[in-house]
């Protein structure tokens, strides 16, 4: 019994160290592994001619590790049959239904899919190429992709060229060609039979080889790419763009309410009621594709209305609807606003305010806005302060005088209030005498404010300002040096955020801007119509010029640049 439980435990020892040994482990020592793998034998050869076969089979020097193999093989021309995979300890093998077609180049770009299996070095022989006919196909286009708004390189993006006068393309078709950007943004198509051809790029998230608008990014270039010789350093420039038309997909009572739903998001709206007695309030709902109408006729009756809406290219759609609301339990939505500048910013004695409304506004109480200095003074405003009201009635810029500035130096050079406000302020009252100053300035909405399209009233609020002291910023400025007339030149904060912007200025300043890091884009008005215009893909009409400077500009406390020059 000894005997047989020793044997055991031998054997036991045996297997285990048999099994451990035979195991594939990165080595535990000795210097780390950076030589990728390489393809030592392929079946056909890479470059042979003649290839009448539908298997492919690539030999390495060294075990693999394959890194989804579906998604990070590139195949072209395009083959969209599904294909059989056989992925070995250091082989690959590739069986297609079908057979290749003739006289052609196929091109197998494995990108990095084929890794070895102990550091993960991605192999250098990841473009594999052969012909079913008599030569190979040997021109190549390369270049960058970058975001037209950011100018930042966009990696994993497709590039792809589709035949020149067909109706295929990025948004019904998969390309004959393609190719995806690296990590700098860098693409290059190799081994492409001359021709004429369209040139595009987008991001395929979803790995349907098609441009799935407008969730997805797109880029193209207007002119013919004419590959009769290798094409170097095309540049795509991407942007989302919804180029759909416009449509209504449903206008019909909401609750108390009437509203019409289109497809996308609309830059701007009309509604011209046939009756032209009838005045009719709306405006956006809860997002740019709702138009909401509010019931302040007390009518059930249908009202007929031409209704012409406009999107970000330009887009016109125009119909003609009937209007009518129905009983509804719902309760009303709140009415509600947002006031710009928001809590605790820094403001000079040129004030303006900016309501935002989620109602139309009938009626505005300037009795009721007001700014506290201090608990003994304040500044009422009234029917004569200089004020705007947008077509749709729900967003009111005010523009008001203070004395912010005088008061705070006062403050500063004795304990009590002796400034005295200038002639062009509103409504100055003291309410008292004595030491009560404070360095913040209070703006006052009082209830009932504002009275919207369904009579309902604004609730109170009260928010806090301080006084901006041009000391603690910095001053941007230089000259333009262009012949072109119409531009428009923003200082942006985080590569996105518009901080300023100006206008057309041969000479221009931005001041009153905070310390941190900036950078500066213009966008050019190309056709001088007023706007930038984003381009039109289905009419090959190529997004209009940007130009960024390529500095980043740093701005410190009462600094002043004033040699920041835009050659464009």
């Amino acid at each position: 019994m000894k005997y047989l439980f020793s044997l055991f435990i031998i054997s036991f020892i045996i297997i285990y160290f048999l099994t451990y040994c035979a195991s594939i482990t990165p080595p535990g020592g000795g210097p780390r592994d950076t030589i990728p793998p390489k393809l030592v034998r392929s079946v056909p050869e890479n470059k042979s001619l003649n290839f009448s076969g539908n298997t492919i089979q690539l030999y390495y020097d060294e075990y693999l590790q394959i890194e989804n193999l579906s998604k990070q093989l590139i195949i072209t021309p395009i083959i969209q049959e599904e294909y059989e995979q056989k992925i070995r300890r250091n082989s690959i093998e590739l069986t297609f239904p079908e057979p290749f077609q003739d006289s052609t180049t196929y091109t197998f770009n494995f990108q990095e899919a084929i890794q070895d299996i102990t550091e993960g070095n991605v192999t250098l022989d990841n473009v594999f190429a052969f012909s079913t006919g008599d030569y190979i196909d040997s021109l190549y286009i390369n270049g960058k992709v970058f975001d037209i708004f950011s100018n930042d390189l966009l990696e994993g993006f497709t590039v792809c060229l589709y035949l020149m006068g067909d109706t295929l393309d990025i948004f019904n078709s998969p390309p004959i060609y393609l190719t995806r950007t690296d990590k700098e943004g860098k693409y290059l198509i190799e081994n492409i039979k001359n021709g004429l051809y369209k040139l595009y790029t987008y991001n395929d998230a979803n790995s349907n080889l098609k441009c799935d608008m407008p969730r997805e990014m797109f880029g193209f270039t207007a002119d013919t790419i004419d590959l009769q010789t290798n094409i170097d350093s095309v540049f795509l420039k991407a942007q989302y763009l919804d180029m759909r038309e416009i449509e209504v997909q449903r206008a019909g009572p909401a609750g108390k309410y009437f509203e019409i739903k289109t497809n996308k998001n609309l830059v701007d709206y009309s509604i011209e009621p046939l009756e032209s007695s009838k005045i009719l309030f709306h405006n956006f709902g809860e997002d740019h594709k709702t138009i909401r109408f509010y019931n302040n006729i007390h009518s059930l009756d249908s009202i007929q209305f031409k209704f012409t809406a406009t999107d970000s290219i330009e887009n016109v759609f125009t119909d003609t609807l009937f209007l009518k609301f129905t009983e509804s339990k719902r309760e009303m939505e709140p009415f509600s606003y947002t006031l710009l500048p928001k809590q605790n910013a820094k403001i000079t004695d040129q004030f303006t305010g900016t309501f935002l409304f989620s109602k139309p506004v009938m009626k505005i109480n300037f009795d009721s806005l007001y700014f506290e200095y201090d608990s003994i003074t304040y500044q009422y405003l009234n029917d004569s302060v200089q004020y705007e009201l947008n077509k749709r009635r729900d967003k009111v810029t005010l523009n008001v005088d203070l004395f912010f500035s005088e008061y705070i130096q006062s403050l500063r050079k004795t304990d009590s209030i002796s400034v005295e406000p200038s002639n062009n302020t509103t409504g100055i009252r003291r309410t008292g005498s004595g030491s009560a100053g404070r360095k913040k300035l209070i703006f006052h909405t009082g209830k009932g404010a504002f009275i919207s399209a369904e009579m309902d009233t604004s609730i109170s609020s009260s928010l806090e300002y301080q006084l901006l002291r041009t000391e603690d910023y910095g001053t941007i400025k230089g000259n333009v040096l262009s012949e072109h007339n119409s531009f428009t030149i923003q200082l942006l904060k985080g590569g996105k955020d518009i901080v300023m912007e100006t206008i057309s200025q041969k000479q221009y300043t931005f001041t009153n801007v905070e310390p941190g890091k900036y950078s500066i884009r213009v966008l050019i008005d190309n056709n001088e119509n007023g706007k930038w215009d984003p381009g039109n893909i289905f009419e090959n009409v190529e997004p209009e010029d940007i130009y960024f400077f390529p500095d980043e500009i740093t701005i410190r406390s009462n600094w002043e640049l004033t040699d920041i020059d835009l050659a464009f």
